[in-house]
């Protein structure tokens, strides 16, 4: 099977971009690097991962002659090497791959992850979005939100959950460098509260960071072991800054700023717990976010919003999903990790099966593996 696979992305450490890499990454497995060609409409950025990505041809963002060179050399590849799938990893790019793959005969499959289709679209787009044959989504709340909409029938949808490097993201001592590199409180003498993202407005403002250093500011007082740590660049820092200033905490919230790749799994194994209570709402919202999963990969509970894919996240006893404005429920959970040992470690453990059962690549590359073949049946 030939697979012409278009992407706005593959480079940068955004959550789509990690998700499409995985995908290619999967599909060059499963039919040879020869069967699968990519498109990236970004290029190299300071912001990308150090590990080199191949691809055969990229653009240089998101300018008119960019796009132009990725419409022209979909239609040259289309005519001349004839795809039997044409993949496309956002919605934006999904009405150019539709009409192109009725130059080849090819089939078409949309991948749709959550926030970029129940914000407002453009019309091609939209368009894009009702007539690619199959769509992948990264979660059962977004394939769920498409059904109940009446924009797409059910058995076009495919769900398949994002994955995680376990080889990279597992239970280990978290390095001292790391520690000392971005003054992350000690681990074995503290209580770390992690959590974790681009800290960029407005799409920062959902995700409850605020919200957060309210309920630590409430914790604190009683349990002078809690510290909170927020991992991450953007320019809504300051702001939660100056909310540490008035709630009087400065000296129990951490700011690491931006997080190198190589630190990463360092960062998750210094913390007790990870948070990340997201809401749900026109522009805002999460399929199912990766930070949380990385941080089970790394044995640790998690808590997360109820109102959009986050909540796929827990299964069984790995942590919990809440209200994100229920400040006392986010207050009463932590207090019961810090006071039960037993609760903390059980959770932990259960955190690294459901990872390792549910999120790990091998089962990722399966799903796809399985969709791939109903496809060939049809």
């Amino acid at each position: 099977m030939k697979i012409l696979y278009i992407t706005p992305g593959c480079f940068d450490k955004g959550g789509i971009s990690r998700y499409n890499r995985y995908q290619i990454t999967a599909c060059r497995e499963l039919f040879g690097e020869g069967q699968v060609k990519v498109f990236s409409l970004l290029g190299h950025s300071d912001n990308d991962f150090e590990d080199p990505f191949m691809v055969e041809w990229h653009g240089t963002g998101a300018n008119g002659k960019s796009k132009m060179g990725m419409v022209l050399r979909t239609i040259k590849t289309a005519l001349q090497w004839k795809p039997d799938l044409i993949l496309c990893a956002h919605v934006n790019l999904s009405g150019m791959a539709f009409l192109v793959s009725g130059l080849c005969k090819a089939a078409t499959i949309l991948n749709v992850y959550g926030l970029e289709i129940w914000s407002p679209m453009s019309r091609d787009a939209a368009w894009g979005l009702r007539k690619v044959k199959y769509i992948i989504s990264d979660c059962h709340n977004t394939a769920d939100w498409l059904v109940n909409k009446g924009i797409r029938k059910r058995d076009c949808i495919r769900v398949i959950w994002d994955c995680i490097d376990l080889d990279k993201f597992k239970p280990q001592s978290p390095a001292p460098s790391t520690l000392q590199k971005y003054q992350i409180p000690d681990p074995l003498r503290y209580f770390n509260v992690l959590s974790l993202g681009r800290l960029s407005l407005p799409d920062a403002l959902y995700k409850g960071y605020g919200r957060l250093i309210t309920v630590i500011a409430s914790i604190t007082p009683e349990y002078d072991q809690v510290r909170l740590i927020i991992a991450g660049k953007g320019n809504y820092i300051d702001q939660l800054k100056e909310m540490t200033k008035e709630k009087k905490i400065t000296d129990k919230v951490l700011f690491t700023g931006p997080v190198g790749e190589k630190d990463m799994a360092s960062v998750y194994n210094a913390c007790s717990i990870f948070s990340l209570i997201t809401e749900a709402g026109e522009g805002k919202g999460e399929g199912i976010p990766l930070t949380p999963l990385e941080a089970m990969g790394c044995g640790k509970p998690i808590l997360v919003g109820n109102q959009d894919g986050s909540r796929e996240a827990i299964i069984g006893e790995n942590g919990f999903s809440m209200d994100p404005f229920d400040l006392e429920e986010h207050k009463r959970t932590i207090i019961h990790y810090i006071r039960d040992n037993y609760l903390l470690s059980s959770h932990s453990n259960s955190a690294l099966i459901v990872a390792n059962k549910h999120f790990s690549y091998s089962h990722f590359k399966q799903k796809h593996e399985q969709f791939f073949r109903e496809i060939e049946n049809n």
